[in-house]
């Protein structure tokens, strides 16, 4: 996905708001509908998710020599990944983990989910019904209308739908002068956010807290993150879920509980799906969060 403009809700803009195009929205902003294939797949209710991953990152986390310190979000919040031939949902399936935090946080009061969370369709409804109340209006104008389509979302969108569900929560832009930079002023961010929330010792290796999960933008794909490390020689990671992943048959073994016998040296490369550091941040010039 790419990176939207930064969003207050209830945004009335005087500057004039145009249609965005494929560089924005994708290959397929012009698309009235889906095709009808796509919509049999989606509409399955088939969600593609595995609980229970943020502890066993803590298990591993702690056995790394390379960890220094690491902290982790709410302990509940679960991996959606993408469906095999679904495209570029990934600001969906975002939402979702997001969606599995606020329901196990008990932030929302009332809801129809039943502790899952909405569908991209539903989604999609929630979004239309933001704009229609006046959150992020704009977005209606940008997109031309995202219900039954192809668009790409971003953190506008996801704004004005928590929004208009009584959450609050702000967008934040990382850029530089210097635009290889932007990403160490995310990474200052992300570790003051875990770290104010951090209420126990300093010398705990892995610290879990009570925190949501944070949605990423930058150009071309979003992410959730999860948690930060900072490793023994002061480098630094956030650490993520990412829709265009799935957990491997080794992590997916550890949440179930089952013995998997495996050096501990070797099973840190289990870690490195969940991390991204200087090396993949340092490609994009621009970033922003939402929480």
């Amino acid at each position: 996905m790419p990176p939207a403009q930064p969003a207050k809700a209830q945004q009335n803009s005087r500057e004039p708001v145009s249609r965005l195009g494929k560089s924005q929205l994708g290959k397929f902003a012009h698309e009235d509908e889906m095709p009808t294939w796509l919509v049999k797949i989606l509409a399955t209710g088939h969600q593609p998710c595995t609980p229970g991953v943020l502890p066993v990152l803590g298990r591993l986390l702690e056995q790394c020599h390379y960890t220094k310190y690491a902290y982790l979000c709410h302990a509940s919040v679960q991996h959606v990944s993408k469906l095999r031939r679904e495209g570029g949902f990934c600001g969906y399936r975002n939402i979702q983990m997001l969606f599995s935090y606020a329901n196990s946080a008990q932030i929302l009061s009332t809801h129809p989910w039943e502790g899952s969370f909405p569908s991209i369709f539903e989604i999609q409804d929630l979004i239309e019904h933001a704009w229609d109340q006046g959150y992020n209006p704009q977005g209606r104008i940008e997109t031309g209308g995202i219900r039954g389509s192809r668009k790409f979302i971003g953190t506008p969108e996801a704004q004005a739908l928590f929004c208009s569900l009584g959450i609050p929560c702000s967008v934040h832009a990382y850029r530089d002068k210097i635009p290889e930079m932007g990403y160490r002023l995310l990474l200052q961010a992300i570790e003051r956010y875990f770290r104010h929330g951090w209420k126990g010792n300093s010398s705990v290796k892995v610290r879990r807290t009570q925190l949501a999960p944070i949605y990423l933008q930058h150009q071309g794909h979003s992410i959730t993150i999860v948690g930060f490390e900072r490793q023994q020689d002061e480098q630094a990671h956030i650490l993520v879920f990412d829709p265009w992943r799935r957990d491997s048959s080794f992590i997916r073994k550890l949440v179930r509980g089952e013995v998997v016998e495996r050096p501990i040296s070797r099973s840190m490369q289990f870690l490195e799906p969940y991390r991204r550091g200087v090396k993949y941040l340092s490609r994009h010039a621009e970033f922003e969060t939402l929480w």
